[in-house]
């Protein structure tokens, strides 16, 4: 029941499914490889919902969701006001108290975005990724299956980064899916801003090769 009534309150909002209903960690290599070109197919139609859904709620028009750096700004203002946050369950919490001890209450979220919220920040990391493809061919979708450590294995990322400030040059690779989820993660600390989401685009352009 509690169940039910949280998705009748949450925000109506095209959920897209991921297939396969496991966290990216624990996927095998083959199973990475089909979350990614699933991913990757899912773009265009994810993208047309999303300027559309973006578009109609904060009534501009949608050319204006263009993947330029203005845009960004009337995503995350849509997003700010579309986020629904409630209170993380004290089972989860304890789980994450033993999970995080070390780190006192640094990693503990009393609270947390609802269901329909993590998809919306998907569709929004979508966006983003796609603003970086808009900008040549540098940039490209990929994903690693290696090392298992790493935080974005076996996630949809974004290679073709350079970063000169080291010899040799340092190739990045860029996680828009945890990154906007970092952002809108201050919404909870009351420290989000309406330039969060330009501000990773911002950041991450200044290591595209420019030639």
């Amino acid at each position: 029941m509690d169940k039910w009534m949280k998705f009748v309150k949450d925000i109506k909002y095209d959920l897209l499914i991921p297939p396969l209903g496991l966290e990216c960690s624990k996927m095998t290599p083959k199973q990475a490889k089909e979350n990614f070109n699933w991913f990757i197919s899912k773009i265009p139609e994810r993208m047309e919902y999303f300027r559309k859904r973006c578009s109609s709620d904060m009534n501009i028009d949608i050319e204006k969701l263009d993947f330029s750096t203005q845009s960004f700004l009337h995503v995350w203002t849509w997003f700010l006001k579309t986020a629904q946050v409630e209170k993380t369950p004290k089972n989860e919490v304890e789980k994450m108290k033993v999970k995080y001890a070390q780190f006192g209450d640094t990693w503990i979220e009393y609270e947390r975005f609802s269901v329909a919220t993590e998809y919306i920040l998907r569709d929004i990391a979508m966006y983003l990724g796609q603003a970086f493809l808009h900008l040549g061919d540098f940039i490209t979708w990929s994903y690693v299956t290696k090392p298992k450590n790493l935080i974005h294995v076996n996630s949809p990322i974004l290679v073709g980064f350079v970063d000169n400030r080291y010899d040799p040059p340092f190739r990045p690779q860029f996680d828009p899916i945890g990154a906007v989820r970092g952002q809108a993660l201050k919404l909870l600390s009351k420290e989000v801003k309406e330039t969060d989401l330009l501000d990773i685009f911002t950041k991450w352009t200044e290591y595209i090769p420019r030639s």
